[in-house]
């Protein structure tokens, strides 16, 4: 058993190390793509950005995020489309209910057939189903993709990707995600969280640092979530009010 764990921690570290080399190769053609001499100019037809599909390392790591083996909205095993805005992956049902709600709340990726940027690899490293999920619940926030059709068109105020707490968690984890971006070469989601935990005062850090929602944000303290996360910006209030507050 012992010998199994070391096996797959060395793995894991080949995997972090060639994902680490496959993002770096990606933000290079970026890059390049950028600074072409013709991708501005005025006669010229613009220059296409290389197609660049989920690489390889990137997507084992990414399936080895806890919790992405399912849907994070219904619970589907081998999810294969993915909602960048919020770091997770849906099933094929879930990311059609995604489009739905438009750009402004959820961006939807297929991860073997749509083209990646750098950053929205990281945003997928960085998020996770379960650190999705986790966030929700404690905003008691559980997934109405359960309901039938027309009891979610109908009730669409209350889907959870529409409060305050949802816009809150997806604006966060993208600035986690250029933060990470700025820090070079990708090292790995515990990296950057001990960085940040050690950066912190009083044993704080050590309290928050495990997830994006959690550590950039959120305590445990319903009235303290309703203040910070869901009302954004508007204080006082029932946490009910604050969960059920369209925020896209």
């Amino acid at each position: 058993m012992v010998q199994n764990t070391s096996v797959l921690t060395l793995m894991q570290a080949d995997d972090l190390t060639l994902a680490a080399q496959e993002l770096e190769r990606l933000k290079e053609m970026e890059s390049e793509h950028e600074s072409h001499p013709w991708r501005h100019h005025p006669r010229r037809s613009p220059m296409k950005q290389q197609h660049c599909r989920f690489p390889p390392a990137c997507l084992r790591l990414l399936r080895g995020i806890e919790g992405n083996l399912r849907c994070v909205d219904c619970d589907a095993s081998n999810p294969q489309w993915a909602t960048i805005s919020y770091g997770a992956l849906l099933c094929i049902d879930c990311s059609g209910s995604h489009r739905q709600l438009g750009v402004q709340v959820s961006i939807v990726r297929s991860l073997s057939m749509d083209s990646w940027s750098h950053f929205e690899i990281l945003c997928m490293l960085e998020g996770g189903n379960k650190q999705l999920n986790d966030f929700f619940h404690r905003h008691r926030l559980p997934s109405n993709h359960f309901a039938s059709q027309q009891e979610y068109e109908e009730d669409i105020q209350r889907n959870r990707y529409k409060t305050n707490a949802a816009m809150f968690y997806r604006v966060n984890l993208a600035q986690h995600a250029k933060r990470v971006e700025d820090a070079g070469m990708y090292r790995g989601r515990d990296s950057f969280r001990k960085s940040k935990t050690s950066r912190s005062e009083g044993g704080r850090g050590q309290e928050r640092g495990g997830d994006v929602g959690e550590s950039t944000t959120c305590s445990s303290s319903t009235t303290r979530c309703a203040t910070k996360c869901c009302f954004a910006g508007n204080e006082g209030g029932s946490s009910s009010e604050a969960h059920n507050t369209v925020g896209a």
